[in-house]
């Protein structure tokens, strides 16, 4: 189940802007009070008759009191529970087809029934999926491990013992002090490095943005050493569209005229002329003109002129005689006109060979089909380097401002203070030390035992703890009774996890976080497992909360379900809240997380701000 929306009007501690707050999936930030955001949950998912009491504003005249939200159930359906605390609730559910909201219940219990099958929380799994401050150890006054079983005298100490006990304690408590400090600048030095790397944060986007260039321009490392070898690439490849054309009409031409020798070929040798008609038309009209001649010679002096006739006459069949000489001879030289065509064909080839050559090379040492591709990496090859100049030119100018120089060197600074402070921490520490409001608390008691006159020893009766009820211990039975299993069995398949979480909180003071046989909740630091219930207030609440996210991670892996948590990590300095904000962040990614609060630590982590 997902929300999608939630609604309010009138609620205190719930006023989202417009009325309604949009949600995502992942972890939200909502700008509400945490304990009244979880009520109205509740009085949304499980409806009761006296629940607007608590959610009414201080000043009732303002009017009534309604709320709704719209989720997604497991079975994909979108529902939307609508209600005003005055009149009643209604249960819709969105029609596709008429897109619109049909009615489905008016009855709380049939609501509640309903929002549970199709994947509400019930009351308990939504109390272990609800990360609040009022349940840590701190606010509840009880330490870990502490119970409602009678709690025995406690034995006095002899007068050497106190003053071994003291020494030890003072001991602690310098110690301890000199821890506080150093915990105390640490978090200084991690928050002004934080805030100089948000400073420096364009630079490192800028940075990277010369890196990509840088890395797409080593990409194109073949190309540049081709266009290098090239020289003048727009030139070499205008010579070479150049070459490509004359080379065209040269084999162009060079067709046609082996077309023309194929043709001639084709024809044969020329017929004899001995056998052309024309050449005996010729030759017959001279000797019938002699003839004539010869024969009318004696009837006519001017007959024998005919006789001259014949010079055209045999001329002419001279002419076609001539005719086919030629003919017979160019037949002749079409070999030789063949092997001329083939040598300049060679020639041109051989010319343009030569004059593409390093063209060609490029080609090949790129692995390209052809000149497009060339020129598409030679212009890809340009734009990647302007854009690493450009870059570079960027970073340049971010650098060379004050501003940016002044953080740089204060960053090298802080670094170099960071680096010595977190090795003097663990040394004085040694992984876990104790408040020195503890230690300061245990001294006055002893002395104040040690300054009173002995009295007769009293009658021996045993306390009845009075004390609250163990959050851990609850937290632990809670999670038994919702996931399975026994509350250690249950502990141990979160252990890793929530040691990685006790780690990151604690700023790696704590290395992990376990049970033992008997169920008792355990701290290790400094090599050594520590009793949670020796823990100080503020340690105490992040075993809590290191267990309690364990928890809910499990759970939203699971199935999706929505998990709530307020301000219950205000009391953690902005380094570690800040890591709590990742924390939820990776915790949401399974399902949805609504963190209400207002701190800007958990900002920068949200997925979305309703």
């Amino acid at each position: 189940m997902l929300l999608l929306e939630i609604a309010a009007q009138g609620v205190k501690g719930v006023s989202p802007a417009g009325g309604s707050a949009r949600l995502r999936p992942g972890y939200n930030i909502v700008s509400a009070d945490g304990a009244v955001l979880r009520r109205l949950l509740e009085a949304l998912f499980y409806p009761g008759d006296r629940d607007g009491e608590a959610l009414r504003l201080s000043v009732p005249a303002v009017g009534s009191v309604r709320a709704g939200v719209t989720l997604v159930g497991n079975d994909g359906v979108t529902y939307r529970v609508v209600r005003d605390f005055g009149a009643g609730c209604q249960l819709h559910r969105f029609d596709p087809q008429k897109r619109a909201f049909a009615l489905v219940s008016q009855d709380g219990v049939a609501i509640a029934r309903h929002l549970e099958a199709t994947g509400a929380p019930a009351r308990g799994r939504l109390a272990l999926l609800t990360v609040s401050a009022a349940e840590l150890p701190s606010r509840c006054g009880a330490p870990l491990g502490a119970g409602g079983a009678p709690t025995p005298p406690r034995k006095a100490l002899t007068p050497t013992q106190v003053q071994k006990r003291l020494a030890e304690l003072h001991d602690e408590l310098e110690r301890a002090n000199k821890a506080e400090k150093l915990q105390y600048q640490l978090d200084g030095l991690q928050s002004r490095l934080f805030k100089l790397e948000e400073a420096l944060k364009e630079g490192a986007r800028i940075r990277d943005a010369v890196e990509s260039a840088e890395a797409a321009l080593a990409s194109l490392g073949p190309v540049g050493a081709v266009a290098e070898e090239l020289g003048d690439v727009d030139a070499k490849l205008a010579a070479h569209a150049k070459a490509v054309a004359k080379r065209d009409e040269a084999l162009a031409n060079i067709e046609l005229e082996k077309g023309a020798l194929e043709e001639a070929n084709v024809r044969g040798l020329p017929p004899p002329f001995w056998v052309n008609t024309k050449f005996w038309m010729g030759a017959g009209a001279g000797v019938v003109a002699v003839a004539m001649a010869v024969a009318l010679s004696g009837a006519g002096q001017g007959l024998r002129y005919v006789a001259l006739l014949d010079i055209p006459a045999f001329g002419w069949a001279a002419w076609v005689a001539l005719g086919w000489v030629a003919e017979f001879e160019d037949h002749g030289r079409l070999g030789r006109r063949r092997r001329l065509v083939e040598e300049h064909e060679r020639k041109v080839l051989g010319t343009f060979d030569r004059d593409v050559a390093e063209v060609r090379k490029a080609t090949e040492a790129l692995g390209v089909a052809g000149i497009p591709e060339l020129r598409e990496a030679v212009n890809k090859l340009s734009d990647a380097r302007a854009a690493a100049a450009a870059a570079r030119e960027r970073l340049r100018a971010f650098e060379a401002t004050p501003d940016t120089q002044s953080a740089q060197e204060e960053k090298v600074r802080v670094e170099a203070e960071l680096r010595e402070v977190e090795p003097e921490l663990a040394a004085q520490a040694g992984g876990f030390v104790r408040d020195p409001r503890s230690v300061t608390a245990e001294i006055q008691r002893l002395e104040a035992e040690a300054a009173a006159e002995p009295e007769g020893a009293p009658e021996s009766i045993p306390a009845i703890s009075l004390a609250p009820a163990d959050p851990i211990r609850e937290l632990m039975d809670r999670a038994a009774k919702e996931l399975g299993g026994s509350p250690a069995a249950t502990v141990r398949t979160v252990q890793t996890k929530a040691s990685q979480l006790l780690q990151a909180l604690s700023g790696d003071r704590f290395t992990g976080l376990g049970v033992d046989d008997r169920g008792n909740l355990l701290a290790q630091a400094g090599g050594r497992s520590v009793p949670a219930a020796g823990l100080p207030p503020a340690d105490r609440d992040l075993a809590f909360l290191a267990l309690k996210l364990a928890f809910i991670e499990r759970a939203l892996s699971a199935e999706k379900l929505v998990a709530l948590a307020d301000d219950a990590f205000a009391g953690l300095p902005e380094g570690a809240r800040r890591r709590a904000g990742r924390i939820l962040k990776q915790l949401a990614a399974s399902g949805q997380l609504l963190h209400a609060t207002t701190d800007i630590a958990f900002r920068e982590s949200a997925d979305h701000l309703a």
